[in-house]
This record gives C-alpha cells, structure tokens and sequence, in this order.
C-alpha cells in the first residue's frame, strides 16, 4: 500500500495539466490554490479519521476512498492538455508529410511503417536539449530551491506532526507501556483511547486550516507583491519559528518554567505561526520556478525528474535528521537557512506575473533583441505601387463588395511582404542583433502578440527595481521595441542593460545578468527626448535630464542601430500614435 501510495502521489505532484492550461499571468495563483486544496484534503482525512477510527481503521480506508474516487470520474470529463495536443498534432503531421513523400513504398509497407514512422517522431519529441541554457539551469535552479526547502522544516514537521503535538498524557501512556513490557491486554476502550490522541488530531486539523488560509491568501499576495520579497519575509520568519521549536521539543529546556499543557499549547502556536511563514515562499517557489521556467515542450519529463531527485534527496534529508536529537534538527535547519540567503538573491529570479513564454530570457545570453523592425523607404514606394495597379485591377473587374474585400487582401499581402523585405534587409545589415519580424501594427491588432508584449514588459519589469518607473507608471498601450547590453564610461559597476519602449528607453546597470539591473536612468519622448551618437556612444537628454545620459555600444553598428530606433520612436510614436510608415533612411 506504501508503494501504491508514494506512485499516484508522484502522478499527481508531477502532473502538469493546470500549468498547461491556466493563464499565463494567473499560474502562480492557480498553482496557491492547488496547494490550498492538498491542505484541504488533509483536514478532511484528519476528520475522517476521528469519526471512524473507533470502528476500526478499515473503515477509515474505505471512508478516504471515495473522494480520490470521484477525482478519477472526474478526470474522465476533462479535456485534454493543449500543448500535449500540439505535440500529437505536429507528430500526425510530420508523418503524414513523410508518407506523401514515399508514396510508393505507402502500399508495400503500409500500416507497419506508419506505425514505425510515428514511433520515430514520438521519439524525436521526446529528446531534450539537456545542454541548452534554458534548460538544464532552471532545471539545477528548482533542485536547489526543493532542497532549501527541506531545511524549512515543513516536510518534517509535516510528516511528524502527530508526534511533535502529542498531548502529555496520551505521553505518558505510552512511556509507561513501554517501561512496563508485562502490560496485560487491555479493554477495547482503553486499546482506542491509547491508539490514537484525538486532542492531538484536533490541533493537526487546526494546523492544516491555518495552511489552507495562508495558501488562499499567498494566491491573492501572488498577484501583488513581488514573489523575491515574500521568499525572503518568508526565509527570516521561518529561521525565527525554527529556533523556537528547538526550545520547545526538548522538554528539559522549558519544562522548569511551563507546565505540560502549557507546553503543547506553546507547540501549536508556534507551529501554526511556523506553517503561515513557509506558505508565503519556502514552500510555494520551487513549484511557481517549475510551472515559469521550465520549456512547455519538456515540463512534464523535467518535472517528472526534479520529483523523483526531490524524493531522493528528501529521504537522505530525513535521514541525517533522526540522528540528531530533535532540538538539534530545527536548530540545524535554522542554520542551514541562513546561510544559503547570499545565493538565494543572487540566483533567484522574479516572477511577479510573468507568463510562460518569459522564463528562458533568465537564462540565454545577454544580446541585443529587438521586437519590432522598421519600415523601408523603398519597400514603401514598392507597396504603394502596387497597391495601386491591385485596386485598378479589382475595380474594373469585380462589384463593390468584392472590391473591397480583395483591396484588404492585397492590402494585407503587401505589408506582409514589406515586413519580411525589412526584417531580411536589417537582418544582413544588422548581423549581431537579432531581429523579430513583427511590427507595430501587428502587435496592437493580434491578441497573441499583445499578450507576448505584455510578458516581454513584465519581465523587464520584474528585472528592475520595484520602485523604478515601470513599476510606477504602468500604461496600457506601452510597446517594448527591444533590449540590449550596454556599457557605462564611470561608476564602480559599468555593465548594464538598455530597454527601449515607444513612449521612452531606460538605461540601467547590471547587478546580476538577466537578473538584476539598478540606478535606472529613465528618458521619456514627451520631455523632447534627443540622441546624439558620436561613434559607439551614446548621450539620451530630455527635459528632466538636460546632462544627459551617456552609455556605450558594443560597436558602432548597435550605436547607429539604436539611434536608429530611438529616432524613429521619438519622432512617430509620441502621444500614443501607431503608425507603420516613417521617413526613416536606410
């Protein structure tokens, strides 16, 4: 029954379905809400088991069953993960295309080499990129952060929480059964009272509540405060309620000073305070790192990896800490907490309502990226012309209605080909930076690239300050039209990092890479923003910045670049105009 056990409850844990289909902005949240849940369930099997253990702990089984019960029928009317049906559909279609391609063997092999083909390609999505960036450092990053999660305390406390709260005198019953190894057999009564302590299991339920309404309110918390500032209240406030249960459980140290009961009462408190601090980081981050960080494509193997090294490293964790006397274990997970503190603010990332497609810039190098490409004089001219020749040709030869559906068609055909003309020109042009061939059109038209520019905002917001600009005056319409590194010509710190939008372009300096950028400088286009290049460099002035801000390129084609774009801001996309045709040179 333990294996069975420890089997559907590693299927659930590293179940990714709600990380697939919950909103990207509400994953942290929803994933609170899952744990509040567990905590839900364990009060309800506490209760289960008060109510029946008396008859016998058969009937507790066969009481507890029926909720995992109406789960699995459930399931059954729930609708598949989206991304695992992508995955089956890019297969079917990569099979279908092979089969079109031999279709002369399709009739000597048939069914046998559909079979292997689709095999082949199963096999093929299943491989993962294990020495990619992306992948194997989020992936060392949770390990980690669930293994500082066993020194909370949570795990332990949780699996011996029945013994830590044990009441003095179902203690001293069992202290004098075990002294007394000629116990006769006692009565059915006396057997009930002495297998179970029911004040015990009353303070269990009232622990597990309190983990219920501190996941509720972590799902609410989530939404507005960052989660590095929670993790680390979180940190400090569990060092403090570990020191303290190491004075409680050891009854020689207080038991001078506190009568038994006054000393259980002391244990509750102190674990019901213990329990409300872990929910708000220690326990919740490992879980919100694995449903961001990790490639949709690969989450469920990956987390089906970091459960199974989380159990192994969990069973040696435990291990080490029954040697110990049980004072020394909570002092020992005191200690051990703080001194991963240094490499937990360097190497934790924020991600403050950060969506899936976001979790990777943490970990790629450091480039210039722009999100949008610039228009062309010359693709321009050639746009106009033909649109021109395409609305003579649909006048004449179609009704007004039809005109003007094929006149958005070619309309649309035609900016579609420009974009592509910009980003191949910028692209050979412009070989160290990369390019995305959207424009500002398409981002404020489709939902999906708003939502991705939503997320790309998010980020570079979670990445500075939470008292910088972004944080402050946050704006519907705003556009991020790229990032970069940079370099400063003085200060202690050099290396920082530009980001540019469409209403102004911060300029900051790098703490930790993808990580963490402070001192932000802030030019906004409304306060008559100027660039001026002089070969690499750069100097942003405004209004509120008359000395201007000077940064350094890497070459000067980013600097010409990034005058470039700046310019092009500054001149068409003040006052939250969006147009898609500048007087720009090539």
């Amino acid at each position: 029954s333990r294996l069975l056990a420890g089997f559907s409850n590693g299927l659930l844990t590293g179940s990714v379905y709600m990380l697939d289909v919950a909103p990207s902005k509400y994953i942290a949240s929803f994933q609170s809400i899952e744990a509040a849940s567990r905590s839900l369930g364990a009060i309800l099997i506490f209760a289960i088991t008060l109510m029946f253990y008396r008859f016998g702990f058969r009937y507790v089984a066969i009481a507890a069953s029926i909720f995992p019960l109406v789960g699995l029928i459930g399931i059954a009317f729930k609708s598949e993960s989206p991304i695992f049906q992508e995955r089956v559909k890019e297969i079917r279609s990569s099979v279908e295309s092979q089969q079109t391609k031999s279709n002369n063997n399709r009739q000597t092999n048939g069914r046998k080499q559909s079979l292997s083909s689709r095999l082949t390609q199963a096999k093929k999505q299943l491989k993962i990129p294990i020495k990619s960036p992306a992948v194997y450092q989020p992936m060392m990053l949770i390990i980690c952060a669930l293994c500082i999660q066993h020194f909370s305390g949570f795990t332990f406390t949780k699996k011996f929480l029945l013994q830590v709260l044990k009441s003095p005198t179902h203690q001293q019953m069992e202290n004098s059964s075990s002294l007394n190894k000629t116990t006769p057999t006692m009565s059915k009564g006396e057997a009930d009272i002495h297998g179970y302590d029911e004040k015990a299991y009353l303070f269990a339920m009232l622990i597990n509540f309190i983990r219920f309404i501190s996941n509720i309110m972590m799902a609410n918390f989530l939404r507005l405060f960052r989660i590095r500032s929670l993790y680390f209240i979180s940190l400090f406030s569990t060092f403090i309620c570990l020191i303290l249960l190491g004075f409680l459980v050891e009854d020689s140290i207080l038991s001078p000073y506190f009568s038994p009961e006054v000393d259980q009462y002391l244990k509750v408190t102190v674990l019901a305070v213990h329990v409300f601090c872990v929910q708000f980081g220690l326990q919740t981050l490992p879980n919100q790192l694995a449903g961001i960080l990790l490639p949709s494509s690969y989450k469920a193997l990956l987390k089906g990896f970091i459960r199974a090294v989380q159990a192994l490293t969990l069973i040696i964790f435990v291990t080490v800490m029954k040697l110990f006397p049980e004072y020394w274990s909570f002092w020992s997970m005191a200690v051990g907490l703080i001194c991963v503190c240094p490499l937990l603010y360097i190497f934790v990332p924020e991600l403050k309502n950060l969506g899936r497609t976001c979790g990777e810039y943490f970990f790629l190098p450091s480039q210039t990226l722009f999100y949008v490409v610039l228009p062309l004089n010359n693709a321009k001219t050639q746009w106009l012309n033909a649109f021109r020749k395409i609305s003579l040709a649909t006048y004449w030869h179609t009704q007004a209605k039809e005109q003007r559906t094929r006149e958005q068609r070619a309309k649309e055909q035609q900016k579609k080909l420009l974009r592509l003309e910009s980003y191949d020109v910028m692209s050979k042009t412009h070989r160290n930076s990369t390019f995305i061939p959207d424009t500002l059109e398409t981002i404020n038209a489709e939902e999906r690239l708003k939502v991705l520019n939503r997320e790309r905002i998010c980020f570079i917001r979670n990445i500075l300050s939470q008292e910088g600009f972004l944080n402050k005056n946050e704006k519907e319409s705003r556009v991020c039209i790229g990032r970069g590194p940079i370099s400063f010509p003085d200060g202690q710190i050099r290396k920082g990092g530009i980001f540019l939008f469409n209403d102004l372009v911060i300029v900051a300096r790098k703490f930790v890479q993808n990580r963490c950028y402070r001192n932000e400088e802030v030019v906004e286009f409304k306060d008559n923003a100027e660039v001026r290049r002089e070969a690499a460099s750069l100097t942003l002035k405004s209004d509120k910045i008359p000395a201007g801000v000077k940064i350094i390129m890497n070459t000067t084609d980013d600097a010409v670049l990034w005058e470039k774009y700046c310019n092009f801001c500054i001149t068409n996309l003040t006052n939250d105009r969006v147009p898609y045709i500048t007087n720009l040179t090539n």
